[in-house]
């Protein structure tokens, strides 16, 4: 059994329908009650006559039932928002707040309190607890329905609606069950949080084909040979994951191929991959495939996708990001034509019909190309023998971990704070790659290094996701600024290192 997206219908009926269809955090289901489960759901969404673009949420964790729910939307033609409940409940009344939404379906066994809560329970029972009056009536375009709305971090302080049309998720699930090369006998491990665009890849590619989706709780994942027990246990084939998730295994004496023996490939996306995560990933698993693939969440998942080959290694310091996808076009901006590089814009029917509610944003980013929406990503890239090369970000945008972080936005929160008169956030980088966010602070009052940081992180932790919580939070005098009067990030990143190794040599 599998799902057809483009006739939203389950089909190959008489196909495993006893075969695992979903192992959750909470139970595993099997695809005829996969099947069940969401036809019930959605006749439930069917009778609320939510009206079109309207969206709902989605709260959750690695439950079975979170990825039963999106389906279910899109079997139902229903525009839902992903929420993880590992946000903090600021940031969480926020997103609420801008999307205007009126429906939440509660995955977990909490009490939600909302002005509309479909709550399901762990027998799938299904409650409501009234009848909505909508108020917010269409987004997006009306020839073109939304079927989700991502939130990423955004510059001004507040998280930013990347809206999906359903037509853009097809684009996506046409091209990776064509060119990805996995079938219905593989089992995806899932471990990424849903509010992270990564994690739709494995559930549309499981969905689509007929395979196994695996979820890992946070709390698994943060116990290593936990989830490489759970790996193990349900003989994954794919892993999916940003490149960082799975150098943290390398050093781990069970991660390889002898005690891992049902993975066949690791796809890469979310950010850079490192040449030697390739070359360590060979040493341990010889015989799977490495798939990179590149695309911001404003271009449904992902845009690009090449194999990673053992001649790539050897011949390429830097992993390329590969050719685009059919039907696509990414162009390179160069402020000078004699440029190698410049801004990578990508253009095509996947690409976002924009950021909710925010026209100037909009205006900047996205604009027509021979007839299709095209986004200006504010990555840096550059061709070569017709294959994409990546060299990061050209703003103040970045990503560690996978996460798309604005360091703008830190700093904005920060300052929220009564003690903070100004504050700058920096990427501590190396090799490109980020490994630590800081954030410089100057006070209006004397406190000390310690009495802030006990203050400032747990005032964050009330906004912010874990992963936007910078490592270091360190108080300044005043800022350094360049000739050209703009605050000289480089200066203050060298200060923090001599610092850092002061310290160091004090000990």
């Amino acid at each position: 059994m599998k799902y057809d997206f483009h006739n939203k219908q389950f089909v190959d009926l008489d196909d495993s329908p006893n075969k695992l269809a979903i192992a959750g955090s909470d139970a595993d289901i099997d695809w005829n009650t996969l099947k069940i489960k969401v036809e019930k759901l959605s006749s439930e969404l069917t009778k609320l006559n939510i009206p079109v673009g309207h969206p709902i949420i989605i709260y959750g964790h690695k439950e079975h039932t979170f990825p039963v729910s999106i389906l279910s939307c899109i079997h139902s033609n229903v525009t839902y928002i992903p929420i993880d409940k590992i946000y903090p409940y600021d940031r969480i009344n926020k997103i609420i707040e801008i999307s205007g939404a009126q429906i939440l379906i509660n995955c977990t066994d909490e009490f939600i309190d909302f002005n509309l809560a479909i709550n399901i329970s762990s027998n799938f029972e299904i409650t409501i607890n009234h009848q909505p009056e909508f108020t917010n009536k269409i987004y997006g375009n009306s020839d073109e329905p939304l079927q989700y709305i991502m939130f990423t971090s955004g510059s001004t302080g507040e998280p930013k609606g990347v809206q999906i049309s359903y037509k853009s998720i097809l684009t996506f699930v046409d091209w990776a069950v064509r060119d990805f090369g996995f079938n219905n006998n593989d089992v995806f491990m899932n471990q990424a949080p849903f509010t992270f665009d990564v994690s739709l890849c494995d559930i549309l590619n499981a969905f689509a084909l007929g395979g196994t989706l695996v979820l890992s709780s946070n709390e698994t994942v943060k116990n290593q040979d936990a989830f490489l027990n759970r790996n193990i246990f349900y003989k994954c084939s794919v892993w999916t994951s940003t490149p960082s998730f799975a150098f943290l295994f390398l050093r781990n004496r069970n991660f390889n191929a002898l005690k891992i023996n049902s993975i066949h490939t690791f796809l890469f996306m979310g950010e850079d991959l490192p040449n030697r995560t390739c070359s360590l990933l060979k040493t341990k698993f010889p015989k799977a495939r490495i798939l990179n693939a590149y695309g911001p969440t404003e271009a449904t998942i992902v845009t690009t996708l090449i194999d990673i080959t053992e001649d790539i290694i050897k011949q390429h310091p830097s992993i390329p990001i590969g050719y685009p996808k059919p039907g696509s076009e990414l162009l390179i901006d160069k402020a000078n034509p004699d440029d190698k590089e410049g801004e990578l814009i990508i253009v095509g029917d996947h690409v976002s019909t924009g950021y909710l509610k925010d026209d100037e944003l909009n205006e900047k980013k996205f604009f027509i190309h021979n007839g299709k929406r095209a986004f200006r990503t504010g990555d840096l890239a550059y061709y070569q023998n017709g294959i994409i090369f990546f060299l990061g970000r050209n703003d103040d945008q970045v990503k560690m971990h996978g996460f798309r972080i604005e360091l703008n936005e830190i700093s904005n929160v920060i300052c929220r704070n009564p003690l903070i008169s100004d504050a700058i956030t920096v990427p501590l980088k190396r090799n490109n790659e980020v490994k630590k966010i800081i954030s410089f602070v100057m006070v209006k009052s004397t406190i000390s290094q310690h009495e802030l940081s006990e203050i400032i992180v747990p005032f964050l932790e009330k906004s912010l996701p874990y992963y936007m919580i910078p490592g270091d939070i360190i108080i300044v005098s005043n800022f350094p600024y360049n000739s050209s009067h703009k605050i000289d990030k480089n200066k203050l990143i060298e200060e923090y290192i001599l610092r850092q190794l002061t310290i160091k040599l004090d000990r």
